[in-house]
């Protein structure tokens, strides 16, 4: 991977001639007539694609083949996405192996990726990592200790916070939701940390927080809160709205003592800083277990993923769920949008197919337990990434470890 500094891919990220990939392709597509969701483009990062950085996955066993150490940090575990002006794309990686436990030496960035999709007039498929974003803390902001309190640059782990969410404000800041507080972390665009981190207030009881069993403080033994906050259910999507003042995070399961499926969106003042008061609902499926990612397109309408824990099965829940945020208190309304296990594929994108590999044909299908990350293109252009839970997940193939797969649906019918 080529080292860029920071300064510089912060400019780049921000201004579109700053800092133009020449192996990008434009993947816009002459018109066509369409009659329901269709995969028009398709990219994948090699499962094996490393950083500079220290060795990692000592606390690991390994899976499917790849064991560690790992000579550096794994580009891997996509958890949230935004597209650059200039083309290409900021992917952040996940809390690194797949627990709080296990990833002390897992290094938490933002990767900047330039994508040559394969379309029906070319393209390789292939994904270049350009360079990173090293989230940090050198102003010691977090409150509680971390990896590497007694450093000065205080870069943070997949021990310290788990980043499943992300949006970007006008002036180039990154607003992240972690799942352990669960959190919004605010940095800049150099990826250092900028206030403590925000707790999330209980939305009918003032004055106390939701937590999660793995929260920071809660294992210090500080002003302890009884989780009421899932295991792996914190922050999970976060909806930026439209004219950029609010932020909507949106919690991945149910709370411990819910009486019905529902998820709890939270309104969030970006100037102030501060949670409104305001919350929605969504109402999960019988089929699903948990969201991956929320996006808005307007003031009041976005779209979920929703999904099952199901990996390599072809009848796995799957899906883009169009939501209407109503009154706050009540229900978003929603309506299916998109089945990403059966998209058609007329022009067969997905590319060589090895012995093993599932809904590759002119029905395409994305098999992944873990489908986190969505952002809306245009009024009929979405892109979808998984998260490969390196190196433990198998959704494409049930003897191989999952790549970083990256789709683009062309949509019959557009939203805005």
């Amino acid at each position: 991977m080529r080292k860029i500094s920071l300064s510089v891919l912060s400019i780049c990220i921000l201004m579109l001639s700053a800092c133009k990939d020449s192996d990008h392709h434009d993947t816009t597509l002459p018109e066509q007539t369409l009659t329901e969701p269709t995969l028009i483009s398709f990219a994948k990062l090699d499962v094996e694609t490393y950083a500079e950085g220290p060795d990692s996955g000592h606390d690991v066993k390994g899976a499917n083949g790849i064991f560690p150490p790992f000579k550096g940090q794994p580009v891997q575990g996509f958890s949230a996405a935004l597209k650059n002006p200039d083309g290409t794309y900021l992917a952040m990686s996940d809390n690194g192996f797949g627990a709080q436990d296990n990833s002390a030496d897992y290094l938490l960035r933002l990767h900047h990726l330039s994508i040559d999709f394969r379309t029906k007039v070319g393209g390789t498929a292939g994904v270049k990592p350009l360079a990173y974003i090293q989230l940090r803390d050198p102003n010691r902001l977090i409150p509680f200790d971390i990896v590497h309190q007694n450093t000065q640059e205080r870069l943070l782990t997949g021990a310290d916070f788990d980043p499943e969410s992300m949006q970007r404000t006008v002036n180039g800041d990154i607003w992240i939701g972690d799942e352990f507080g669960p959190y919004l972390l605010h940095f800049n665009a150099e990826g250092i940390l900028q206030s403590p981190p925000i707790a999330l207030p209980h939305p009918s009881k003032p004055g106390i927080e939701l937590r999660s069993p793995q929260n920071q403080l809660n294992k210090m033994g500080q002003n302890y809160v009884t989780p009421l906050v899932q295991r792996s259910g914190g922050f999970e999507g976060m909806a930026i709205s439209t004219d950029g003042q609010y932020l909507y995070p949106l919690l991945e399961k149910p709370l411990i003592d819910a009486t019905e499926s529902q998820l709890i969106i939270s309104e969030f003042d970006i100037q102030k800083k501060a949670y409104t008061g305001k919350v929605y609902y969504f109402d999960l499926d019988s089929k699903a277990t948990a969201i991956g990612d929320f996006q808005l397109f307007n003031q009041s309408e976005g779209i979920i993923i929703e999904r099952d824990d199901t990996e390599n099965n072809l009848g796995g829940y799957k899906k883009l769920i169009k939501i209407k945020l109503n009154q706050p208190g009540e229900a978003v309304s929603r309506i299916e949008l998109v089945n990403l296990m059966d998209l058609a594929n007329p022009d067969l994108l997905y590319g060589p197919v090895r012995a093993g590999d599932i809904a590759t044909n002119t029905r395409f299908g994305f098999p992944f337990q873990t489908i986190e990350d969505l952002i809306i293109e245009g009024p009929d252009l979405l892109t979808v990434l998984n998260d490969n839970n390196f190196p433990g997940s198998s959704g494409r193939n049930r003897k191989l470890a999952d790549d970083n797969e990256i789709i683009q649906i062309r949509l019959e019918k557009a939203l805005y």
